[in-house]
């Protein structure tokens, strides 16, 4: 396997050359090389501008002119990392190249062994890139030369984002099933001042991600004596969400502006557009980030490229800007739902009724399975269960529609809706439009520790789903079709 180590070193955010940010003492960019020499007996180190070469040279303690590297030029200087992957294949010496970034300080050869491994296994595939909280990584990947058409017909296009790339190559991902918890260490990046700050010796591992923000607060204790303390504490990240959506040959645009919690972006987007009736079953042609040269922010913008035009349709009367704590959202009523949404039949998910004591369960297991809510205390959860009780899917998100919605975009992603065998379960209340994605994925038990609203129930009801809330310590309400639950002490004919 070749390696490559971008290192273009113009950051806006950074404000300076960041191949001479030190961590530990140790310059970012020498830091990368010692890494990917670790896995490569051939690395390039690619510069856009050839009078750069001097500062490599001089970062990497002369191990160019020793021969121990090489210095790759970009053929396209000024076109971003894109053209950086262009030359990086170009130039390769085997038929695998490891891409990575200059800001990684925390490579860890392990999982960079293991990209190659997944990318060996399946050599019908051009692309193995780690799968992180904020997506799959073009800069944290192993490609085969064989993509460099690929790539060189999106430069030729006008194209330069390196998310682009892995969206037109399908790549194969490299995540906590195949590496152990490689969104760790590995994925650790600096893009600013602040994240270099986050990267101080003893810095949890949940401050420098994008999903947890370290924060002093002085707790104050009542009593006799009352007292106060400055302690660390952590919350809950709280960011904006523009999501865009166009089809073949339609200038994408904006349709929802949400806040979210960072990560699982793509599912999120999925289970949006799918409740909404806005998306077709495989009809996710790839994403794209916003422009990181025109914007400050770009993983706060997120396109889908779907494969079937977009219609927006009967959403435009209620197209609406949503909050992570909407309600109904603009929508007019429960009839326009149930055009478009068929009525579940009562007898799923099972060919019989769901113990009510393994349902009980349920919450206390979502509970115990959200990292976030045990770092911060302030983020709802969607557990998507099967009938064993089994957790199947978990997605964590201050806004109660977005977690809902990224658990049904996991599978919308993957082609499995409707989610006819699995029992939805959430960590707050149950509002009306809660409901109404649950019925356009098909999920036929919903249960949450909190209240119902009228309009949930009477949409459940309508729509067949079971509905339970106030599901805590074993006890709780069944609103809608019981039958598909078995209840201690009640009668199967009543």
């Amino acid at each position: 396997m070749s390696a490559a180590v971008l290192a273009g070193g113009r950051s806006r955010r950074m404000g300076y050359d960041k191949r001479r940010v030190q961590v530990e003492g140790v310059p970012l960019l020498r830091r990368a090389v010692t890494a990917v020499a670790a896995v490569s007996d051939d690395v390039q180190v690619v510069l856009a501008d050839p009078a750069d070469a001097a500062v490599v040279e001089g970062l990497l303690d002369d191990a160019v002119a020793h021969g121990e590297l090489r210095i790759t030029l970009d053929h396209r200087p000024g076109q971003g990392p894109v053209a950086g992957l262009e030359a990086a294949l170009a130039g390769a010496r085997h038929d695998a190249v490891l891409a990575v970034a200059t800001d990684h300080p925390y490579l860890d050869p392990t999982v960079l062994r293991r990209l190659a491994e997944l990318l060996e296994r399946h050599p019908d595939r051009a692309v193995a890139a780690v799968h992180t909280d904020h997506g799959p990584q073009p800069l944290l990947a192993v490609y085969r030369t064989s993509a460099l058409v690929r790539i060189r017909e999106l430069l030729d296009a006008g194209e330069r984002r390196a998310t682009a790339v892995l969206a037109a190559l399908d790549p194969l991902h490299l995540d906590g099933q195949e590496a152990g918890h490689v969104d760790g260490p590995s994925t650790w990046d600096v893009d600013t001042p602040q994240d270099l700050a986050a990267l101080e010796p003893g810095t949890p591992a949940a401050d420098r991600g994008g999903s947890v923000r370290a924060v002093q607060v002085h707790r104050v204790r009542s009593g006799a004596t009352p007292t106060s303390q400055a302690l660390d504490d952590h919350l809950i990240a709280e960011d904006p969400l523009e999501l865009r959506a166009g089809g073949p040959g339609q200038r994408p645009q904006t349709v929802v502006t949400t806040l979210r919690t960072r990560g699982n972006d793509e599912d999120l987007a999925a289970g949006w557009l799918w409740s909404e009736g806005l998306l077709e079953l495989g009809g996710i042609a790839g994403f794209s980030r916003g422009d990181p040269v025109a914007m400050a922010y770009p993983d706060d913008q997120l396109t889908v490229h779907l494969a079937h035009p977009l219609d927006l349709g009967s959403r435009v009367e209620r197209h609406a800007t949503a909050t992570a704590s909407c309600g109904v959202c603009g929508r007019a009523s429960i009839d326009e739902l149930a055009a478009r949404v068929t009525p579940l039949s009562p007898d799923e998910p099972t060919e019989v009724p769901l113990p009510w004591d393994r349902l009980a369960g349920f919450p206390d297991r979502l509970r115990d399975a959200q990292p976030l809510f045990a770092a911060t205390g302030g983020v709802h959860a969607t557990g998507l269960f099967a009938p064993d009780g089994t957790l199947v899917t978990l997605r964590e998100d201050v806004g109660r529609h977005n977690a809902l919605d990224a658990a049904i975009g996991h599978h919308v992603r993957a082609g499995d809706v409707p989610l006819a065998r699995l029992v939805g379960v959430l960590s707050g209340r149950i509002s009306f439009e809660l409901v109404a994605k649950t019925a356009a994925a098909g999920l036929p038990i919903l249960a949450a520790v909190g209240a119902p609203t009228d309009l949930a129930v009477r949409t459940a009801q309508r729509l067949g789903i079971t509905l339970i809330g106030f599901l805590r310590g074993g006890n709780g309400n069944v609103y809608t079709w019981p039958e598909r639950l078995a209840i201690p002490g009640k009668d199967a004919s009543s």
